[in-house]
């Protein structure tokens, strides 16, 4: 995986397996300190000690559609060979936790992505979630509830195809609010754009 979003779309849906109704996303991106991090918390069946245990090995899931989970050894990877780390702590009773750390000017580190699109298309996987995504720059901070935008919409559900697209666009201009002024978003930035 090339982009920030897909690892964080793939974590996020292991949220969602783990039957979570309270997912927190927290992404720290700050060019002044020289960090990239992605929290994300979770109040489902988090896991045992033993599972906790091998939790980055590609070769042991818990899925039952394929015998392979390579999500999390793949951002793992992605972050050590960048300079930093990932951290996961999980108790059967209160979730999982998950913070993963990178340099931010790191020449490896994986460019964010479309991380608005994860965001949403996470959202409008069920209405009885509650996503909060909060994204913090060296410019300001942008917070989002699913909940928030469900009661704002009247109960209209996120997964109409008409309402993801107005949503995102309204995440991804927020998002593109607090960019450093001049600036163009990190992803294409990157990009050589």
């Amino acid at each position: 995986m090339n982009e920030l979003a897909l690892h964080v779309l793939d974590i996020l849906g292991n949220s969602i397996r783990a039957g979570a109704l309270h997912i927190g996303l927290t992404i720290v991106e700050s060019l002044s300190q020289n960090i990239y991090q992605i929290e994300i918390e979770d109040d489902g069946r988090g896991m045992d000690e033993a599972t906790l245990k091998d939790v980055f090995n590609p070769w042991v899931t818990t899925r039952k559609e394929r015998r392979v989970g390579m999500g999390l050894s793949l951002i793992k990877q992605a972050a050590e060979m960048c300079g930093g780390e990932i951290k996961i702590s999980s108790d059967p009773k209160s979730g999982t936790r998950l913070c993963v750390r990178f340099e931010y000017l790191h020449l490896d580190r994986p460019v964010a992505g479309d991380m608005s699109g994860a965001v949403v298309m996470t959202a409008a996987s069920s209405s009885k979630i509650d996503l909060v995504y909060t994204h913090t720059t060296d410019v300001g901070t942008y917070r989002f509830s699913s909940h928030e935008v469900l009661d704002i919409l009247g109960g209209v559900a996120l997964d109409n195809a008409s309402i993801m697209r107005a949503v995102q666009e309204m995440v991804q201009s927020n998002l593109d609010e607090i960019c450093a002024e001049g600036e163009e978003p990190v992803a294409l930035s990157r990009m050589g754009h």
